[in-house]
């Protein structure tokens, strides 16, 4: 067959382009991750900048690549992406987990490029504003649920409605079922989520005024100040592996210390039962005191006494509560670069509202990282006190063994 000078050119440029294509599909990176404490590390979340990934391999996209575990398996994984109006592929992490065996401590993982786009995956983290229910914040994973007040809630509006809330502690929902259930629960009605009626779950947990399971106030010695319902919210990240939104505060007065404003930044991972929080407080003055706290609830007629543990140093305080709903544990832990100052009790003023038990820090402006979390006897997870300290101990510890990555081009 005879072929025009033409068309050798055109057949040249197609081979070229492949031989491209498949040198870039040629280009990834390993990732090391070191387990120095060698504990065992159920659903341990990685974190790898992806900044270090693009300087080895900068031809990597979002949707166009895949990581494998130690024995060639693809996990689910997740590139988060802050900025969203950025110019060029600028992300923020790449987000996996694995489940480290007690006495593992190096796992080799490998990001690989992928030529077709990969499909979404079932996400089991979610965060929203929640308009139609006063601006609440609610945010889940496949292991429990939470929510925070917006401001609507303290408005005219819902005082009118008879809900009026003011607060900045966090609640809690006990789930019984890993599948998304925030939308599911607020269009039931704000009755119908308070009773376990389809086998899913509730929201078991009151606050009040008080931290719940992990909200924050300042501290003067005597007397704890806090903040109204936040004031500005924003989600960054939506899943599938790793839902990440901001909470802004306004202006509070703390007595003598004047006032104080708060940034929280709340990570929530799938298969973990606590939370990141990093919060920021800005102030007058070099230091000052906060309280990371837990609702202390008045003692439910014909159920145990409810049960605080701290662990050394007071680097963690669980409490375990149980009432006609099951049993419930929530637990603060401070972060490895957090100093503790000890613990208090803070008693109400009105008998009828709830008390905190509070960890102390000294707080600058900069940011401030602890984890904040609870898990239920009936979500399957937990079945008692003792299972629920137990998994408070372990992560404690690998909060204070952190995992150490390393990025290298692949050979």
């Amino acid at each position: 067959m005879r072929t025009s000078k033409g068309r050798a050119p055109r057949a040249c440029a197609c081979v070229a382009a492949t031989l491209v294509a498949g040198a870039a599909l040629a280009a990834g990176v390993d990732v090391a991750v070191s387990n120095d404490a060698g504990l065992a590390r159920p659903a341990a979340v990685v974190a790898v900048p992806f900044a270090e990934i693009a300087k080895l391999a900068p031809g990597l996209r979002m949707y166009h690549l895949v990581v494998r575990d130690p024995r060639g398996r693809v996990l689910p994984s997740q590139l988060t992406n802050y900025q969203h109006d950025h110019h060029g592929a600028s992300y923020d992490d790449l987000v996996f987990s694995y489940d480290f065996a007690a006495g593992e401590k190096r796992a080799m993982f490998s990001v690989e490029p992928v030529a077709t786009a990969t499909p979404p995956e079932t996400s089991c983290t979610y965060a929203r504003v929640v308009p139609e229910r006063f601006g609440d914040l609610a945010w889940e994973n496949d292991r429990i649920a939470h929510r925070m007040y917006g401001m609507p809630l303290n408005g005219p509006d819902a005082q009118a409605a008879g809900e009026k809330l003011r607060g900045s502690g966090v609640d809690v929902w006990g789930k019984r079922v890993a599948y998304p259930i925030v939308d599911r629960w607020y269009a039931k009605g704000h009755d119908q989520f308070h009773r376990d009626e389809e086998g899913e779950g509730l929201d078991l947990y009151s606050i009040g005024g008080s931290r719940g399971a992990g909200g924050t106030g300042v501290w003067d010695g005597q007397k704890l100040w806090t903040s109204d319902n936040f004031a500005m919210a924003q989600v960054s990240s939506n899943g599938p592996r790793r839902a990440a939104f901001s909470l802004a505060y306004s202006p509070w007065p703390a007595g003598a210390r004047g006032n104080f404003e708060e940034l929280k930044r709340i990570t929530v991972d799938c298969g973990v039962n606590f939370d990141s929080i990093e919060t920021t407080f800005g102030f007058s003055g070099d230091e000052a005191q906060i309280g990371i706290g837990i609702s202390a609830h008045p003692q439910p007629e014909g159920f145990p006494a409810a049960v605080l543990t701290r662990g050394p140093g007071d680097r963690w305080m669980s409490l375990w509560e149980e009432n006609k709903d099951g049993g419930l544990g929530t637990a603060v832990i401070l972060g490895p670069d957090v100093t503790s100052a000890g613990y208090v009790h803070d008693a109400p003023e009105n008998p009828k509202a709830y008390g905190n038990h509070l960890l102390l820090v000294k707080a600058t402006r900069a940011p401030l990282r602890y984890f904040a979390g609870a898990g239920w006897n009936r979500s399957g997870q937990f079945a008692d006190r003792a299972a629920w300290e137990a998994y408070v101990k372990a992560f404690a510890a690998t909060v204070a063994n952190p995992l150490k990555i390393s990025v290298s081009a692949r050979p």
